[in-house]
């Protein structure tokens, strides 16, 4: 017959260095001896379970409280983290292991974790910081240069070149225009608080927008359009996209080799459905995150035909 003894794990407070008293009973009829063995344990939670065979007199003891030590570890961190500021430095690894009673590997997978989820981030013979948060941007006709000033930071364009160009076929029938017509491409690098956030390359008919000038493109473009062209930008279809920039956009952005960033594709229409212009927009992946809207208009119980696959 196989005794278990059920030991909880008292995690009431973790820095009193708990401790935890696993007492095995003595079967005098089994041949098993009375033993009582002290587990000095950090942030365990859950069962730890001693079983004993009368056979063999061997114990052995699984705990089931690993993951639930690590999350609630990372729970800790996290409380920590909701204390700091971006670029304030966490406590070393051994003051935490210290501070927590937890195997200074613990924290160290713990905060591997919280560097992947891009919560801090390690800097080599420095320590571990708080990392910036992305910005995130709702997907919808808003201006860079809003965008930044409802962040607290300060808009900028760093404009890279202005050309006026015959438009080739692709960009022809992305603006519903004859091949070879007059098109100004333009790129930008949108700047926030001098950082550079984005890659920005717009193709917009000339004739839209005659005796644009370089320092026209120093600000927002759809005020721009309003302001002296009045010309107002309705609706937008978008694509987006993961992708690895080329070597010229990667310099133009400041980031290395491995950087993702996202790519969002626009082709701008007015209120009459007319295409006013196309961007190609490179975002840094690692400074931007995109939300949406959704409405549920696309599951009414009309959408959904009988027997079709979901």
């Amino acid at each position: 017959m196989v005794y278990y003894v059920v030991t909880i794990l008292n995690a009431i407070h973790p820095s009193l260095g708990l401790l935890y008293l696993v007492f095995q009973q003595n079967y005098s009829s089994s041949g098993l001896l009375s033993e009582t063995k002290l587990l000095s344990s950090g942030l365990l939670f859950g069962l730890t379970y001693t079983r004993s065979s009368p056979s063999t007199g061997h114990m052995a003891v699984t705990t089931m409280s690993r993951e639930a030590q690590r999350g609630d570890l990372r729970t800790r961190v996290r409380d920590l983290l909701s204390g700091l500021n971006v670029g304030d430095r966490l406590p070393s690894e051994r003051e935490l292991s210290e501070r927590w009673s937890v195997a200074r590997m613990t924290v160290r997978r713990t905060l591997d974790v919280l560097i992947l989820e891009g919560a801090i981030e390690r800097r080599q013979g420095s320590g571990t910081y708080v990392a910036p948060r992305p910005f995130v941007r709702a997907l919808g006709l808003t201006s860079f240069s809003d965008d930044m000033k409802q962040r607290g930071l300060v808009p900028g364009s760093r404009l890279v070149s202005l050309t006026k160009m015959p438009a080739d076929p692709q960009i022809a029938r992305l603006l519903c225009a004859a091949v070879g017509t007059d098109v100004y491409r333009f790129t930008r690098v949108r700047l926030g608080s001098g950082e550079p956030l984005a890659v920005e390359t717009t193709w917009i008919r000339s004739s839209l927008v005659p005796g644009l000038q370089e320092y026209d493109l120093d600000g927002s473009l759809y005020k721009l359009l309003a302001q002296r062209y009045r010309i107002a930008v309705a609706t937008a279809q978008v694509s987006i996209q993961p992708v690895l920039p080329d070597a010229k956009v990667r310099e133009l952005l400041r980031i290395p080799g491995d950087q993702a960033c996202l790519l969002i594709q626009m082709v701008d229409t007015d209120p009459k459905g007319n295409v006013v212009m196309v961007a190609k927009c490179t975002y840094r992946g690692d400074k931007y995150q995109l939300s949406a809207d959704v409405s549920g208009a696309a599951f009414s119980s009309g959408s959904l035909s009988r027997g079709s696959a979901l």
